[in-house]
């Protein structure tokens, strides 16, 4: 996690723990998400899925899902046998849970905000002049070295994300 004390957003570490426990509990059947201190390996292409919330304060809210694990998750969230689950079902999986995660945080944060649609790509997505305020990575499966990882990033205000040609 990167930082224990709250944030322009009004959330704290124990926001994004309890509120992934609570989804990993209620989607997934999985209580208690373990922590890990493991990094992702740089070689897996995972699956990034993200939403923007808007508001009293500006970020995004972004899960990091190794493919063999999104597929595995996909499969609990939809009642689908692993091998029965397509690139559309994968998508459309993992745009709910950070729909959920998101959600929830948003309704936790500074208020007045808004959440904006979710995003779903393969591979790590950036978001320009941004910071991470908020980090969770969780094991799945019994595989810290391949972690889930949740994080909130704040949008730097005094850093456009487009600069001025002169």
């Amino acid at each position: 996690m990167v930082d224990a004390s709250l944030t322009e957003s009004g959330l704290a570490d124990r926001d994004l723990v309890e509120i992934v426990n609570e989804v990993w509990d209620a989607y997934l059947q999985q209580p208690d998400a373990q922590p890990t201190d493991h990094e992702p390996a740089l070689d897996l292409r995972p699956i990034t899925a993200a939403v923007s919330i808007t508001g009293a304060w500006e970020g995004h809210v972004r899960v990091l899902v190794p493919a063999a694990a999104a597929n595995d998750i996909t499969g609990l969230m939809l009642a689908m046998e692993p091998d029965e689950v397509t690139d559309g079902d994968v998508t459309d999986a993992m745009g709910e849970l950070i729909n959920v995660v998101g959600g929830n945080l948003k309704n936790r944060g500074a208020q007045p905000a808004k959440l904006g649609l979710p995003v779903v790509a393969t591979g790590k997505m950036l978001f320009p002049s941004t910071r991470e305020t908020l980090r969770l990575a969780i094991g799945w499966q019994g595989k810290p070295d391949q972690p889930i990882t949740f994080s909130v990033l704040h949008v730097h205000r005094d850093r456009p994300v487009t600069a001025r040609m002169q």
